[in-house]
């Protein structure tokens, strides 16, 4: 009987240090013989509650002491408790790196059939949705309903998510069960910014212009910002989302220091650019055939931002 009662009160210590995170606690616990995959409330194991707080030098001493990394209750894993944790992203991303690294399979579903990429595009860990689709999560995987982690992105307004899995090559076509869109479901939720980052390539442009990345980078510019009227998008973050269709992320923050707005940027010719210090020959192609573009669709367009008016 008193075995028992040290038992349970070594159960009670484990649980405590584990929430407090005392490295030296558990580990002492552990060379008193308490057993590494003790069972808690609901099934969860010493190394479920570490990654549910993506506690990293907890998480690792599990592992070294022989914690099964590819440890699931009811087919939810440990690496789907680190993507959902309430942390830093930085403990988060060292977490999960370290479950990948003892071969963690990061395209287990769960009984929803989310995956452990979608439970991070909902709770928004962008550094984390990169590294798992780095790491071979497939990127265009649908739950039960259909959502990929693009529209758990969408759907809770993670933008930077969505920047991520669009230069990925998430697919913003693929509908939910219930046929709705990542861009539909953005709109719905509110997320206006995110509604038009996504629609415009995902339906009223299909067919008409061939959809290369630097034509939705002057499609999304069109929409957002054809006028400026349309008091959703006075907060819209245009420079961004146009920089980032081209893949010229890297001269916003020049752009910024002299505090140039974007429709300053489209009427520059290359004597200007070289003037504010875009000097790499590739960078101003770039701008000065989006500039020209830009001219020629703008007549074009009219018909498709009265659209987009309408549905707002």
């Amino acid at each position: 009987q008193l075995d028992q009662m040290l038992q349970v009160d070594k159960h009670e210590a484990l649980k405590k240090a584990l929430f407090r995170g005392d490295v030296s606690l558990i580990e002492e616990l552990l060379n008193l013989g308490i057993s590494i995959e003790t069972s808690f409330q609901f099934g969860w194991t010493p190394l479920m509650c570490a990654a549910s707080v993506a506690n990293f030098a907890v998480v690792r001493l599990l592992l070294d002491r022989g914690a099964n990394a590819c440890f699931e209750i009811d087919k939810y894993t440990v690496l789907m408790a680190a993507c959902t944790a309430q942390a830093s992203e930085e403990n988060i991303l060292n977490t999960v790196e370290l479950l990948l690294s003892r071969n963690a399979d990061p395209n287990l579903a769960c009984r929803k059939q989310m995956t452990a990429l979608m439970y991070a595009a909902r709770k928004g860990y962008p550094r984390v949705v990169a590294f798992l689709v780095a790491h071979g999560s497939h990127i265009n995987a649908q739950d039960e309903n259909g959502y990929t982690a693009l529209i758990w992105a969408a759907q809770h307004g993670h933008k930077s998510v969505i920047l991520k899995l669009l230069e990925l090559g998430a697919d913003k076509n693929l509908q939910t069960k219930d046929e709705k869109t990542a861009a539909e479901l953005a709109k719905i939720n509110k997320h206006l910014e995110i509604f038009s980052l996504l629609s415009l390539a995902a339906n009223h442009l299909q067919g008409r212009y061939h959809k290369t990345v630097e034509q939705e980078a002057i499609c999304k510019f069109l929409t957002a910002v054809s006028d400026h009227s349309v008091g959703s998008y006075s907060t819209f973050h245009d420079m961004e989302v146009f920089l980032h269709g081209l893949g010229l992320e890297h001269i916003r923050g020049l752009l910024q220091e002299q505090d140039i707005a974007l429709r300053q940027l489209l009427t520059m010719q290359k004597d200007d650019l070289i003037q504010i210090g875009i000097t790499n020959p590739g960078d101003q192609q770039k701008l000065l055939d989006a500039i020209n573009d830009l001219q020629v669709e703008e007549k074009k367009f009219e018909d498709i931002s009265e659209i987009m008016k309408l549905e707002l």
